[in-house]
């Protein structure tokens, strides 16, 4: 199963978006971004394990620049 991934621009909107997420009843990580996949900022991206449509519009809703989703395959 992969692990979905929003990506933010700065580690600051990662925290941010953990506690904001938190607030709704959201489980998050912060993790490094995968190198392969980061365009821009210091690649920081949020893990979300469920409601990660609900999880991305909530971060948008509330200020948090999203550079997109990607997912990371879980080591079997």
């Amino acid at each position: 199963m992969d692990k979905p991934l929003i990506m933010v621009s700065s580690v600051t909107y990662a925290m941010q978006g953990k506690e904001l997420l938190r607030q709704y009843g959201i489980k998050s990580e912060i993790e490094r971004t995968p190198k392969n996949m980061l365009r821009q900022g210091c690649g920081y991206s949020l893990r979300v394990l469920q409601r990660a449509d609900e999880a991305e519009m909530i971060l948008r809703d509330n200020g948090i620049k999203v550079l997109g989703r990607t997912e990371r395959s879980r080591k079997p």
